[in-house]
């Protein structure tokens, strides 16, 4: 029996150095997170809130283009809801961070699932044990994300972005360690 690393060396080693550098990146990011966590905060509300307004502005106009159709009213209302919550979030950045705290919780959540099951689904030579650790630390922040105080919603965001940014990222330096060894 053959192992892949025999038919696929050349996208492997790709694969190899990609996981490598995402990884040192990752773990720079984190660290930056960790050294200034209201940073993260305010530029994913900011982020957000503009991509909102962006999305809200569209929207109102692809409606008054399609004045004559049915879903004519759904899709203005859908336009202006957009509008009005990226405004909220751009005006009100603290009331923004605590609203995807919570967002940001429900998905950290869903993705430690994800972390958690491709544990199981690896090659057993693979580290698995990385992504199975990862994942439980992904569950534990989206956890304290999706239950913390609105008061303290900020300061969380952005040491939990920190902390997840971190244990990606060595998830990834460990894979490409793997791999290192896999193609020789």
């Amino acid at each position: 029996m053959t192992s892949l690393t025999e038919h696929h060396p050349a996208p492997l080693a790709s694969l190899r150095t990609w996981s490598f550098g995402l990884g040192i990146l990752l773990v720079l990011l984190g660290a930056a997170a960790f050294a200034r966590p209201l940073i993260p905060s305010l530029t994913i509300n900011f982020f957000v809130g503009g991509l909102l307004v962006a999305a809200g502005v569209m929207r109102i106009i692809s409606a008054f283009g399609t004045y004559s159709w049915r879903g004519f009213w759904l899709s203005l209302l859908c336009g202006v809801l957009s509008l009005v919550s990226g405004t909220a979030m751009l005006a009100l950045p603290a009331v923004g961070i605590e609203a995807l705290v919570v967002f940001l919780g429900i998905l950290i959540l869903f993705e430690a699932a994800a972390k958690l099951t491709a544990a199981f689904s690896v090659p057993r030579d693979y580290p698995w044990g990385w992504i199975l650790v990862d994942g439980l630390i992904t569950a534990v922040l989206g956890g304290i994300l999706f239950t913390a105080n609105p008061a303290q919603a900020t300061l969380y965001l952005g040491v939990i972005i920190g902390i997840h940014l971190v244990t990606s990222g060595v998830a990834l330096l460990a894979a490409g360690v793997w791999l290192k060894r896999a193609i020789g």
